[in-house]
């Protein structure tokens, strides 16, 4: 069920990228047009220009009836869930602390309540859902499941999420399923995490830089134009366009919200991190694992992006 998800999460989220990016291109394209139009005195540039503003408003109903980004957010939160439970199941973690009676149940159980809210909002099980997930190339899958094996299959049809790799890392003693988590889980997550906020901060000076630039030189063609430099030429609105394309290619994209979100989960993770390597005993283990959980879900991260904005 991961990798199902994951997989749909990353096609619907290319998706959504793509008919952004192309809704953008065609209105400042258009404007282009637009612009020579006005210059030339051209019925067919005017004409052109009406044509693809008219496809742009065309691409944006279709991607409000496509609807890839909230279908890309809620298989995006399904692989997360599943992860997440699959890695407290596997440690003894949260609710699945070592006197459970039924581990294997309550994974069940858990699992069917998570994704509960997620089909009240659309979602809907890769296998099950209309239509197919486009057919690509394996993707690499980010924090895949310990598995020293490559047991990813499970050993009990009535709990096919249940691999037999979770199972063998739940028969280990507490200090090597401690090891596990910390190794695997937590420095994994600190990398990605550490990484995307770098990438997402680079991304956000950058876009930033561009747009303050488009956004003077519009402001440099508006003072032209109106001494009479540039009098045949009017600038602004094409350079007022690119720039305005820029702020909703940067507010799309989220790069400065998440690269606070990002940092802000990485430095709460170097903490769970290390209270979990020094100071947390078995009896306290099943609640801080939840609580490091927790920190890496994605709507912990949405929340912090808000304040990010």
């Amino acid at each position: 069920m991961f990798r199902s998800n994951d997989q749909w999460a990353m096609n619907r989220q290319s998706e959504a990228f793509r008919a952004t990016m192309t809704q953008l291109a065609l209105l400042l394209v258009a404007t282009v047009f637009a612009t020579l139009a006005d210059h030339f005195d051209s019925h067919v540039l005017t004409a052109l220009s009406a044509l693809l503003y008219g496809l742009t408003v065309v691409t944006g109903v279709v991607i409000q009836r496509r609807r890839a980004r909230a279908h890309w957010q809620a298989h995006r939160d399904a692989a997360e869930t599943v992860k997440s439970l699959a890695w407290q199941y596997m440690v003894h973690g949260g609710p699945f602390h070592s006197r459970v009676p039924d581990a294997d149940g309550l994974f069940k159980q858990q699992l069917e309540e998570h994704l509960r809210s997620l089909r009240r909002i659309g979602w809907q099980e890769p296998s099950s859902g209309p239509g197919t997930a486009p057919a690509l190339a394996p993707a690499p899958v980010r924090n895949t499941l310990w598995d020293p094996a490559g047991r990813h299959e499970a050993d009990d049809p009535r709990h096919p999420q249940i691999t037999r790799a979770m199972r063998a890392v739940r028969d280990k003693p507490f200090t090597v399923r401690k090891d596990i988590y910390l190794r695997d889980r937590v420095l994994d997550q600190l990398g990605w995490y550490g990484g995307r906020a770098v990438q997402a901060r680079r991304s956000a000076a950058l876009w930033s830089a561009l747009t303050a630039l488009l956004t003077l030189l519009a402001l440099a063609a508006a003072v032209f134009r109106s001494t009479g430099v540039l009098s045949g030429w009017d600038l602004s609105g094409l350079l007022a366009a690119s720039a305005a394309t820029g702020v909703a290619w940067l507010e799309t994209r989220r790069h400065h919200p998440l690269s606070y979100a990002h940092t802000l989960v990485r430095e709460g993770l170097e903490t769970q991190r290390a209270a979990l390597a020094q100071s947390v005993t078995e009896e306290r283990w099943p609640e801080a694992v939840s609580d490091t959980e927790h920190l890496m879900l994605p709507q912990h991260t949405d929340w912090l992006a808000r304040f990010g904005g």
